[in-house]
């Protein structure tokens, strides 16, 4: 099992030879981002400009129906086009991780693009409800801590009162490791099935808390070593530089836990393909 730091020295050595590559995906990456902002700035714009920037007030969400309606459908579009953007760029950064080309992989993902979408959409939707299912308990508890605090006051507070507002809280904070520790265990999942996209959902999150089971410390650590350069990222310019290595970095990592599962089925896919255009 390889430390944080000889992680980052791989994920830097696999830069210093793919670094104008890695500079071009995160390119792309922030500039889906700021294509999404300017978007928004603008229809805010066209419509202030007809008198309906109420749009805009969230508080018009709960209050008028059609605007509700409308940030669903936006929200929707938003994150799914995302989500596939995202995917894209994760599986780009397996094949600099490890040296490859990126190129025949995009053209590849570009010419599927519906099979990559679809796949996209369906195994984010199920590992985002797998961990909504495992918050939900943290909601209720914390909740239950808001309504007990409100009725009960200092003065009112009884011996049995006090222990149950304990136990909420204890609930909390033991159900909140719990969750950490699940969201932890399906990390591997999305790499599983950037390597095979054909790999059923449920599958690759089995294999994945299987594989992760004994490296949530070398999982923790290594993200916890990208804090301390999260302030510099609001400097925008740092970006990057920071999250190419930091992609490298999660992909060095992803490649050391997984071993002999570690099978990229892409290339051989890429190359039926190529096969049959000829």
């Amino acid at each position: 099992m390889l430390t944080v730091r000889q992680i980052k020295i791989k994920a830097r050595s696999a830069l210093n030879d793919k670094m104008g590559d890695a500079l071009t995906i995160t390119m792309h990456a922030v500039t889906n981002i700021c294509m999404i902002a300017l978007l928004e700035f603008s229809l805010y714009l066209i419509l202030a400009r007809f008198g309906l920037g109420y749009y805009y007030d969230l508080r018009n969400i709960v209050k008028i129906p059609w605007v509700a309606v409308m940030w669903g459908i936006q929200a929707v579009v938003i994150i799914s086009f995302l989500t596939y953007q995202r995917m894209i760029t994760r599986r780009l950064f397996v094949d600099i991780s490890v040296g490859k080309d990126y190129i025949p992989t995009r053209q590849y993902i570009f010419a599927h693009t519906n099979e990559f979408i679809r796949i996209s959409l369906r195994s984010s939707l199920i590992m985002n409800f797998l961990k909504a299912v495992m918050f939900s308990p943290i909601v209720l508890s914390v909740y239950l801590i808001y309504m007990w605090g409100q009725r009960n006051r200092t003065d009112e507070l009884t011996s049995l009162g006090l222990f149950v507002f304990m136990l909420c809280i204890g609930f909390t904070i033991i159900w909140t490791g719990i969750f950490i520790k699940y969201c932890a265990s399906l990390a591997l999942a999305p790499y599983i099935m950037s390597l095979n996209p054909r790999t059923n959902v449920f599958d690759a999150c089995d294999l994945s808390a299987k594989l992760m089971d004994g490296h949530y410390g070398q999982y923790l650590s290594v993200l916890l070593s990208f804090v301390v350069y999260l302030p510099l990222m609001i400097l925008i310019y740092p970006i990057f530089v920071i999250y190419p290595f930091l992609q490298a970095s999660y992909s060095t990592m992803v490649k050391d836990i997984m071993g002999d599962y570690w099978q990229d089925k892409v290339p051989a896919m890429i190359r039926r393909w190529q096969k049959y255009q000829k």
